[in-house]
């Protein structure tokens, strides 16, 4: 049996259409799919670290995110992720079972950049100065 024109008009559009998305949505064999963004405001560990002693610390052409309290090992920096400039980072150490430290920033001008955000840790540990004795 031949089917009508406008049926074979139909049927060779929906052919096009499926072999058209099979050729353009397929990824190439062997591709690593995507991987997924962070979503906005949830906690990463940064490895960009750069401390007061790393020479381009002040330079405000060298990106990274700078603390200006010293990191001791076993000690990461999260931040807040889908910012910029970044508004929330705090320390976590590994090491012990301790609850991750708040850190404050503040917003150095540099000549014709942006300002430096650098991150201070503020707060007195519980076993250091006048809390500690």
């Amino acid at each position: 049996m031949v089917l009508p024109i406008p049926s074979r008009r139909r049927t060779g559009v929906v052919l096009a259409l499926a072999g058209v998305t099979v050729l353009l949505g397929s990824a190439p064999v062997g591709a690593e799919p995507a991987t997924p963004s962070i979503p906005r405001g949830m906690l990463r560990i940064v490895d960009d670290v750069l401390g007061p002693q790393n020479p381009g610390f002040w330079n405000p052409e060298v990106s990274g995110t700078r603390v200006l309290t010293p990191v001791e090992p076993g000690v990461i920096v999260a931040c807040a992720s889908g910012f910029e400039p970044t508004i929330s980072c705090s320390t976590i150490d590994r090491r012990e079972l301790s609850p991750q430290r708040r850190l404050v920033f503040i917003d150095v001008p540099a000549i014709g950049e942006p300002p430096l955000r650098v991150w201070i840790d503020v707060l007195p540990r519980l076993d250091e100065g006048s809390l500690g004795e």
